[in-house]
């Protein structure tokens, strides 16, 4: 099965169609049950012992039943099986630890693309979003405080299943009635409201005391994260890195806008999905003039290639230690992938593969770009600003 991340062909198309479940449960306040949706459904047509070069037959996949059960895997007892069926099992289980791992890459896979289709200061991601807290502390932009949440949104997060039953139950029967067609979604809000107003005073009384509690967690948390040095971890690094584009470009295309100049943002070092290796990416806004719109990076291609990304190489390898990039490498069971692999859509932005640092002391055994010098993804770009 595919790298996580790496989603190609009819896993990708089958990925790509679920992002509106996906972004339905951000909104909702569902997202962890969507996400576990998707990836069941995911792995009934794309099974993780499929191999990564074969893709499910047109057969396979019209028999997929996304409501029959899944069958239990048990852990292989050595004292009770045969050394081959002690063996077949053992197969099985690392399986399931595969399994774990493509999880977490359709997590990270799902999360990058509502990233990429929303805006990253968006009010609604709050600290969660460390660019909106660098934009607070640069400029002063107060980060909208969190509102508390209902008793009423409190209970349906452990009553999903019967709110939904329930609201499709009364669509049905709307149907067979020849009612006009209504929507899911206010159905379900209006089955949950009904089914949290007839619970006893003490339960409301219960879940409000919740709702309160939980709010008052929430804003301790929001207060440390603001007022709070910013995480170090790679895993969080490397989400700052995938979302540094769209941070940056709305700021350079502002620049241009308010001087009437070009801009360019050069940033670079060690890159963890990239497992620790340097790396660097340009970013830019303005171009030049004529019917072929190219920014920087693109109409100086043959210089930026020759001339600069080799000096911001080296100036890179005086940056970091081996020690240090090794230490921000992350494991591939993280699921993230590098700048390099993913779709970053139509933006001004190049990037440039360095590699190894050249001081022969740090090394890695696999992947993918260990020949001398520097390379360079050029992403196919659509200009903001001319």
């Amino acid at each position: 099965m595919v790298n996580p991340g790496a989603f190609s062909g009819l896993c990708k198309e089958f990925l790509m169609g679920k992002k509106a479940s996906y972004y339905a449960g951000v909104a909702g306040g569902y997202v962890q049950d969507a996400l576990a949706t998707i990836q069941r459904r995911y792995f009934k047509r794309f099974p993780v012992d499929l191999s990564h070069d074969i893709e499910p037959s047109a057969e396979h996949l019209a028999a997929v039943d996304d409501g029959a059960p899944e069958p239990e895997q048990e852990e292989p007892d050595e004292d009770k099986l045969s050394p081959e069926e002690y063996q077949e099992a053992t197969k099985r289980l690392q399986a399931r630890r595969e399994l774990i791992v493509f999880q977490k890459g359709i997590k990270r896979w799902m999360a990058y693309q509502y990233m990429k289709d929303h805006e990253l200061n968006d009010k609604d991601s709050g600290t969660q979003n460390p660019f909106a807290v660098l934009l607070q502390q640069l400029m002063g932009v107060s980060l909208q405080r969190l509102r508390q949440k209902t008793p009423s949104n409190v209970w349906q997060r452990t009553h999903c299943q019967e709110i939904e039953d329930e609201a499709k139950r009364r669509m049905n029967k709307d149907m067979l009635a020849g009612r006009k067609k209504k929507k899911l979604a206010p159905i379900r809000k209006s089955v949950a409201k009904e089914m949290f107003v007839v619970l006893s005073q003490q339960e409301r009384d219960e879940w409000s005391q919740l709702a309160k509690d939980e709010h008052d967690a929430e804003v301790a948390k929001w207060k440390a994260e603001l007022e709070g040095p910013a995480s170090t971890t790679p895993a969080d690094r490397q989400k700052c890195i995938q979302g540094l584009t769209q941070f940056v470009q709305p700021i350079l295309d502002g620049i241009c806008t308010v001087t009437g100049w070009k801009a360019s943002l050069l940033a670079g070092g060690p890159e963890p999905a990239y497992g620790g290796r340097l790396n660097m990416i340009s970013i830019h806004s303005g171009t030049i003039r004529g019917n072929v719109k190219m920014h920087f990076g693109r109409s100086e291609q043959v210089r930026y290639n020759k001339f600069l990304v080799p000096m911001y190489s080296d100036f890179l390898q005086k940056c970091y230690s081996p020690e240090e990039c090794r230490e921000r490498a992350l494991p591939d069971s993280e699921g993230f992938e590098c700048l390099a692999k993913l779709d970053m859509g139509s933006q001004n932005v190049k990037v440039d593969l360095i590699g190894l640092p050249t001081n022969g002391l740090y090394s890695f055994d696999k992947e993918p770009e260990e020949q001398e010098g520097p390379q360079t993804v050029d992403v196919e770009i659509t200009s903001t600003s001319s």
